[in-house]
């Protein structure tokens, strides 16, 4: 395979934000996310390879409404943009290379891991007549159509029907450990749990937005997963609209409960 001129992308992985797991999302799905989608960036990015071993990773800036012309001339003047075909720019350069038949792309990664040194140069993926490169993006050569798209494809869950009779809001009433009854925390600081109809939800407590990608009840007895740096896993129980719930075993010290009622 010929890797030398254009390509465009195909599809690039980024984070779900939802899941706090990578995932594969199309070209077309990147043109129409939001403008605060960070990988909206990427959509119609254009990979230049050149015969001297460059790699320009190209990507259109979106000019923002009303923009003055100056400003604009002077981006183009500090060299951090480019004018081509009346749109603007973004050129980010890494390298490639063909060792055994097989292509390299430089990752831009530096540094050392537990003494060793890192090795940047990570090898490409031929996925029909596309490519897949540092495990981010899938390309084909400009003027062709992929044969194959990467997408990764969401689990569509279906909630009980007594899941999503608890779907509501919850106020924190209290927490304890299990160890020390006597040791409750009363809530001069509320917190409080949004549970969705569809089996996920937000928790809100010690100014934290924590994810709950998961959570449903079964014959009173209740499930939570929360997802923030790392994941937590709860079970309790329902009763009425009062919600307890244990970060481990109910009857192990230093499991902590937490008390909410259904508003």
């Amino acid at each position: 395979m010929s890797y030398i001129g254009l390509w465009k992308l195909v599809a690039a992985k980024g984070m779900d934000f939802t899941t706090f797991e990578p995932l594969w999302r199309t070209n077309e799905d990147l043109l129409a996310a939001a403008e605060d989608d960070m990988l909206k960036m990427m959509a119609d990015a254009m990979f230049e390879f050149k015969e001297d071993g460059a790699l320009s990773i190209l990507n259109k800036v979106n000019i923002p409404e009303g923009t003055p012309e100056e400003e604009i001339e002077a981006a183009i003047a500090s060299g951090e943009v480019f004018k081509e075909d009346g749109a603007l720019w973004m050129k980010h350069d890494l390298a490639w290379k063909e060792e055994g038949g097989e292509l390299l792309v430089d990752s831009g990664e530096r540094g050392e891991v537990f003494g060793e040194a890192i090795n940047p140069w990570k090898k490409a993926e031929v996925l029909g007549n596309t490519l897949i490169i540092n495990d981010s993006y899938q390309i084909v050569k400009f003027g062709e159509k992929p044969t194959e798209v990467k997408k990764t494809v969401k689990e569509v869950k279906v909630a009980s029907a007594e899941t999503q009779a608890a779907a509501g809001n919850y106020k924190g009433l209290y927490t304890k450990f299990v160890a020390d009854s006597d040791d409750a925390k009363n809530t001069s600081e509320p917190f409080r749990l949004e549970l969705k109809d569809d089996g996920t939800g937000m928790s809100f407590r010690n100014d934290l937005e924590i994810k709950v990608p998961d959570w449903s009840v079964e014959d009173g007895k209740v499930k939570l997963t929360e997802k923030f740096l790392g994941t937590i896993d709860y079970t309790g129980t329902l009763e009425g609209n009062t919600l307890s719930l244990f970060n481990g075993d109910p009857e192990a010290p230093l499991t902590c409960q937490y008390v909410f009622e259904k508003e």
